[in-house]
This record gives structure tokens, sequence and C-alpha cells, in this order.
């Protein structure tokens, strides 16, 4: 469970298109994801299109504290855990479209606890809420698609006690089809989308936005 990482970190762009990972990622170690995008903030250029990802340990393609890049037409097969993660809660405007997550040896197999996260599995797992998720597809995982904001109400990592995430609007959501997973295909959970005054960088700007009525 200890394999090869890629990463950026903070600055510059990714463009990693057509690549193949196998056996990567490394299993309980925050940030050792197969591909992962760690706060480069606005990102536009950065492009993570056309991979297959092949028994990832842990989240296989990690979105943290990043925004505006494209996760386009990759396919995963067998990530332990999750698929596609967003990570802090401030990650905005990311588009995550075409991908195709599937457990191959059927739902719950593919579920492992990580990071001391033993309820987080599924295919898209979001702590960041205001990205868009078009025409995916995820099959025999235990949740399709989970908006897990009640896991970290106010952010994780950098983003801790910055973001109100059981607030944050959505971004777009259409054209994703789950099937065969163990649970929920899309399951919204708890959350209460606002419009929340944010930075650039998604950090809330006005607490105001986030208290109860």
């Amino acid at each position: 469970l200890q394999g090869f990482h890629t990463a950026i970190f903070h600055k510059g762009l990714m463009d990693m298109r057509y690549a193949r990972f196998e056996n990567c990622g490394q299993r309980d170690l925050m940030g050792r994801y197969c591909i992962h995008l760690h706060m480069v903030s606005k990102c536009p250029t950065c492009i993570v299109k056309g991979n297959a990802i092949v028994n990832s340990a842990q989240a296989a393609l990690t979105i943290h504290s990043t925004h505006d890049a494209l996760v386009d037409n990759n396919i995963i097969w067998k990530s332990f855990g999750v698929g596609i993660y967003t990570e802090d809660g401030n990650e905005m405007n990311n588009t995550i479209s075409r991908n195709v997550i599937v457990c191959p040896s059927g739902p719950l197999s593919c579920s492992a606890t990580w990071q001391g996260k033993t309820a987080a599995q599924a295919g898209i797992y979001l702590i960041g809420m205001t990205n868009h998720l078009i025409e995916n597809r995820v099959a025999a995982m235990e949740n399709g698609v989970w908006t897990a904001g009640t896991h970290a109400p106010r952010g994780q990592g950098g983003a801790a006690g910055k973001v109100c995430i059981v607030n944050s609007p959505f971004g777009t959501i259409r054209g994703n089809v789950m099937h065969d997973n163990f649970r929920f295909g899309l399951y919204l959970d708890n959350q209460h989308p606002r419009h929340i005054k944010r930075d650039a960088n998604g950090f809330v700007t006005d607490w105001a936005c986030c208290a109860e009525f």
C-alpha cells in the first residue's frame, strides 16, 4: 500500500494527459495521492485528462486548495476509499467531467479506512462543494457522489475555520450516471447552499452569510 505519487505544489501548472498510473498512492499518508493538485490557487491551465489510474491505495486524484482546473476523461479502476477528492473545502470552479470510476470487484471491496476516515467512501467525495460535476460515471463503489459537508463543516487543513461547507453553493451537477453502488448514487448530505461572500481562494469574507436566519 505504499506506491509512488505525483504532485504539483503551490505554484506553476500541471498538464498531465494520457498517462497510466499503477499501484500508486500511499495509504494513510496525507498528500500521497496518485495525482495531487496541492494548493495551487487559481490554475485554469491545470489539466488532468485522459489518464488511467489503476489500483490506488487511497484517493486517486485529489484537488486541494486549487481552483479552475480541468479533470476530464480519466479512468480510475480500483481506488481504495475514494476516486476523486476535493480536500479542504475552499476548492472552487474546478470542472470534473466525463471521468469513469469503477471498483471491479464489487461494492465494499474498495472501501478502506484511510487517514483515519472510516466513513469517507465514494467515487467522488467532495469537501469543496463549488465545483462542476458533468457526465461522470461511477460504478460499484460504496457511494457514487457524496458531498460530505458535515464531515468538516468549517473546513479542514489549510481552510479550517475559514469556510462554511454546509452552506457552500454547488457548482453545475449534470448528466452523471451512478449504478450498482452499495449505498447512495448521489448523496447531497445535509447541505444548505447559499450565496456566500468569499475571496479568490474560497475563504469566507462575511460570516453573516453563514449564520442561522
